[in-house]
């Protein structure tokens, strides 16, 4: 027990020096930053440029080819491609509805091209549809899956 307590004794003594080192490093290369901030020859020899100019971002284009790639008693696995224009995503909205209803429910976020829905609805037909969504906005929904468990 008395080895593991020293031993456990001097990661702490090593983890505090590293985090000395990686704050004085931090200091000394934001100074170095700021320092060279006008004169972008200098800053090159840092291992970096001057500061890019912001660009703006797109909202996500449509989502395409939702599909139902598997179902069970109470779940169904959908996936779909991203979008082709706009901005990158960041996430996908999942949305269902009972067919021929109005309004769309948010069941899933997913950071994927594929959600597992588990928990859904048995003998009503449900359309599903999915969309992007990034910093910048909302994209137009996907076209719609409909399905019967």
């Amino acid at each position: 027990m008395d080895a593991e307590t020293a031993v456990r004794r001097q990661h702490a003594v090593k983890d505090e020096a590293l985090n000395k080192l990686v704050d004085s490093l931090k200091a000394v290369l934001k100074y170095a930053e700021v320092v060279a901030r006008n004169e972008p020859e200098k800053l090159s020899q840092l291992g970096w440029g001057p500061r890019r100019s912001s660009s703006s971002l797109d909202a996500p284009g449509e989502v395409r080819d939702i599909a139902i790639r598997a179902e069970g008693d109470t779940w169904v696995v959908l996936d779909w491609k991203p979008p082709v224009g706009g901005g990158a995503p960041a996430a996908y909205t999942v949305q269902r509805r009972p067919k021929g209803e109005d309004s769309w429910e948010n069941v899933a976020t997913s950071f994927d091209v594929e959600e597992l829905l588990s928990n859904q609805p048995r003998g009503v037909a449900l359309e599903y549809r999915v969309v992007a969504v990034n910093k910048a906005g909302t994209g137009q929904p996907s076209a719609t899956a409909t399905l019967v468990l």
